[in-house]
């Protein structure tokens, strides 16, 4: 085989290698306690996109510039079976990726233009929202790159003026902290861990942990702001029905999703205020540190691509 062939095949099996066990320690760390904690939505998203984050970070610069500095160049090789295995693995977390963000990219374009018509525009508390005629009760921040406020016309009709605008305030803390593109992220994230239910357990509760932190943001320590905010909560419950047809995972709604404990929260007598952490100098400050620290490994981790090359032919 090529030396370009032998060398994407060694990258793609390296991808594949650290991410399965960047997602086994995720899963174990997950499952053994971590589940029990309350964790920011940052670190939560940290730890859900820790696989293919630190699995890419390795390859492009540890694997990649050690197999490039160690291996003779335009050295035809052949390659075993386990280096074709862990290659196709790759593959297919990256394919499964692209399918679950065009899925869900789809249905979100589907929700703002072919679901139902814009009824009406309007601005309130500082953010515009497009009514829309559709049965679901929703208000919702639909999209990544560009996302935009939505609102049923049925949770217009119930929720009084100052509930609603608690609502809009709540959507508008959702786009200051872009979470809809950190929902496309943990979407499109080409990881084992996609594949098992810590995965899905982690996004879940990174949503929660989201929706709890855009109510604090919306209401602050306002008594009365909490409790219009409450209010509201209860009365889109109220309207929604199990028969209602699921909202596009690239969306960030008013959602029915622990209505009683975010009202609990919002309820009560000492507000938690959401900690901020800077969650992505810090990530930058370990990606810098590990390809530091990976520079004097270089030869060793060029004898373990020529070990997975080889094993097995």
């Amino acid at each position: 085989m090529s030396f370009a062939a032998t060398l994407c095949l060694a990258l793609l099996a390296v991808y594949a290698l650290t991410n399965l066990l960047l997602s086994i320690v995720v899963a174990i760390t997950w499952r053994g306690g971590l589940d029990r904690a309350r964790p920011t939505s940052g670190e939560l998203l940290a730890l859900r996109l820790l696989p293919a984050g630190g699995a890419a970070l390795l390859t492009v610069t540890v694997a990649l510039p050690a197999f490039l500095i160690h291996e003779p160049a335009h050295n035809p090789e052949a390659v075993g079976p386990l280096l074709v295995a862990l290659a196709m693995i790759a593959v297919l977390t990256v394919g499964d990726a692209i399918r679950r963000g065009w899925r869900a990219c789809a249905a979100a374009r589907a929700l703002c233009w072919t679901r139902g018509p814009t009824d009406r525009r309007f601005v309130t508390a500082g953010q515009t929202v497009d009514v829309v005629d559709v049965a679901e009760p929703i208000v919702a921040v639909v999209g990544g790159r560009r996302p935009r406020i939505v609102a049923s016309q049925r949770v217009v009709a119930a929720c009084s003026p100052e509930e609603f605008d608690r609502v809009i305030a709540h959507e508008a803390a959702h786009v200051w902290a872009r979470d809809n593109l950190k929902l496309l992220l943990l979407v499109v994230s080409p990881d084992v861990l996609a594949w098992l239910p810590s995965g899905a357990a982690l996004a879940a509760r990174w949503r929660a942990a989201a929706e709890l932190e855009a109510d604090a943001r919306a209401t602050g320590t306002d008594r009365h702001g909490r409790v219009a905010l409450a209010s509201a909560l209860i009365k889109v419950a109220r309207l929604a029905t199990t028969a209602d047809r699921p909202l596009p995972s690239l969306s960030m709604p008013i959602a029915v999703d622990d209505v009683a404990g975010r009202v609990r929260e919002l309820l009560s007598p000492a507000p938690t205020l959401p900690r901020t952490i800077r969650i992505w100098p810090l990530m930058m400050v370990c990606a810098v540190m590990i390809c530091v620290m990976g520079v004097p490994l270089y030869g060793r981790v060029h004898q373990f691509i020529e070990a997975l090359v080889g094993f097995g032919r």
